[in-house]
């Protein structure tokens, strides 16, 4: 497996061998204005790992590898070559003289550096995790690295084409974190030059990125339009390029006009009901969430609410990752009075009352999703507290679930996976210190651990199911539907969507 994946990396090198950008390169002067719904929480790349902040960072920040679209394999990007040298040891050859926006040399440095500083305990970052494998970055020159780790991981290269966002060590290692948050310096293939909070961002091409033919247009805006049928306004009027998640009502509009065009790929993103398992309460109880799950009527959601832009989901991993089962079939089926009699099981015959927490234009009908779901618990005792929120305000409520006081919750939320790691799915979603994870089992963390070292394809496979399985027979989450990624594009846009919840400008081109 490792030999394999290095000897991709450097078959793939030889297609990227590039290095600092010519100073004849032809940026088309236009702008391509994309709105995701909100913005990002953060421009500090090693902060945060929500799929929305992980997405606009690689605008500014470059990664030692990527994915480039329709691959399953990463190639080097920052990275002229890539390696393993044994089992728990990559080295990552760089691109002589790219250099950071602040003048700064993309060397060894910057990348031990970069590496490191998510394991630097004082910036108390969920992304730590992502990185618990290093042991340690040695430079090898100026322009080399050896990642050694602590154990063999064979997902590593594809880990660094998600995460490690470069940037000038001098300039972070000094600077005010506040600043770091909304003025960003890095070397990727554009610069961010404003951000009006609430309004939107301003990027523009980086005129000395390595890459010969990229970026291919000046500037992007990404536009804050937290509202569905607002930004469907503002692709009809022309007012952006790019938007997505598009409900099934609004469809008819925008095929209907000459100017934009509706494209549809199945997406990598599951969405889910989460438990708060560690704060108390009736949920803690096992026959609790079991009839919660058999309460929702997930193929009402699928084909009515969302009017079938998507399809069932009975695990947390799509089609895409290591240790997805395609028989795997959801044991909880649709069965109100089943769902009763667990609960009178559990001693709430009369039901119990708890908090629901969930967003706004986060994902496809959001909000009317969990207010079926709402309704749905209702009719078997459950009485839930709705509580729809902007993105940025679920973020703060769920990142304040260990405050004291804080009272149990349900919450409605999606993961996409994008990067394809599964071990990084399962711990976010489910390990004692995952990102989006309420749940924990020390037992379930150690299984991910010894999984995410195991070289066996076969066997990796096996223990991912096996502890797919252990979270349904625990009902960990309800695990609901995955969504169909409808975007709506200008037709002046000339771009190949990707299914991994992407939208990278420097792959996009105006007509």
């Amino acid at each position: 497996m490792i030999m394999r994946w290095a000897a991709v990396a450097l078959v793939s090198a030889a297609f990227l061998c590039a290095g600092p950008a010519d100073a004849a390169k032809k940026i088309k002067d236009g702008t391509i204005s994309i709105t995701f719904g909100p913005e990002p929480e953060t421009m500090d790349p090693h902060t945060s790992s929500s799929a929305l902040a992980v997405t606009v960072h690689r605008y500014v920040f470059d990664t030692l590898m990527t994915r480039l679209p329709g691959e399953a394999i990463p190639s080097p990007w920052a990275a002229k070559s890539a390696k393993a040298i044994g089992p728990q040891t990559y080295e990552y050859q760089l691109r002589e003289g790219v250099k950071f926006a602040n003048g700064e040399d993309v060397d060894a440095a910057a990348v031990k550096f970069s590496l490191m500083r998510p394991l630097d305990p004082k910036l108390k970052t969920v992304q730590a995790r992502i990185f618990r494998g290093i042991d340690r970055v040695e430079e090898v020159g100026k322009w080399a690295v050896r990642v050694h780790l602590k154990s063999p991981d064979p997902t590593f290269l594809n880990r660094t084409a998600n995460w490690g966002n470069l940037v000038p060590p001098k300039h972070y290692a000094g600077a005010d974190p506040r600043a770091l948050a909304t003025k960003p310096v890095g070397s990727g293939p554009y610069r961010l030059v404003r951000w009006q909070k609430d309004e939107g961002m301003v990027f523009e091409a980086n005129p000395d990125y390595w890459h010969p033919d990229l970026p291919k247009v000046k500037r992007v805006k990404v536009v804050a339009i937290p509202e569905m049928g607002a930004r469907v306004a503002a692709l009809l009027k022309g007012e952006v390029d790019i938007i997505r998640d598009i409900p099934a009502q609004f469809i008819p509009r925008i095929e209907a006009s000459p100017r934009t065009r509706v494209v549809t790929t199945r997406n990598v993103r599951i969405l889910h009901l989460g438990f708060s398992h560690e704060i108390g309460g009736p949920i803690q109880d096992r026959r609790v969430r079991q009839a919660i799950a058999h309460a929702i009527d997930r193929e009402t959601i699928v084909k009515g609410v969302v009017e079938g832009k998507g399809a069932l989901a009975s695990q947390p991993l799509h089609q895409w990752t290591e240790g997805h089962d395609p028989g795997r079939k959801w044991p909880y089926a649709y069965d109100p009075e089943k769902a009763k009699k667990l609960l009178a099981e559990a001693g709430y015959p009369n039901g119990f009352e708890i908090d629901f927490h969930s967003t706004v234009g986060r994902y496809p009908k959001d909000k009317e999703v969990a207010e079926v779901i709402a309704g749905m618990l209702r009719k078997v005792g459950v009485r839930v507290n709705h509580n729809a929120l902007t993105w940025q305000a679920f973020v703060n409520r769920f990142r304040g679930k260990s405050r004291p006081g804080t009272k149990p919750f349900l919450f409605y939320i999606g993961y996409g996976n994008g990067g394809g790691e599964t071990d990084i799915t399962l711990n976010a979603l489910a390990g004692c210190k995952g990102a989006w994870s309420a749940y924990c089992n020390p037992a379930f963390d150690v299984l991910i651990d010894i999984a995410n070292s195991t070289l066996g394809l076969k066997e990796r496979d096996r223990l991912f199911r096996q502890m797919t399985e252990a979270l349904a027979r625990d009902v960990s989450h309800v695990f609901i539907w995955q969504m169909d990624d409808v975007y709506g594009l200008a037709k002046r846009v000339d771009w190949k969507v990707r299914n991994d919840d992407r939208i990278y400008p420097w792959e996009i081109d105006l007509k």
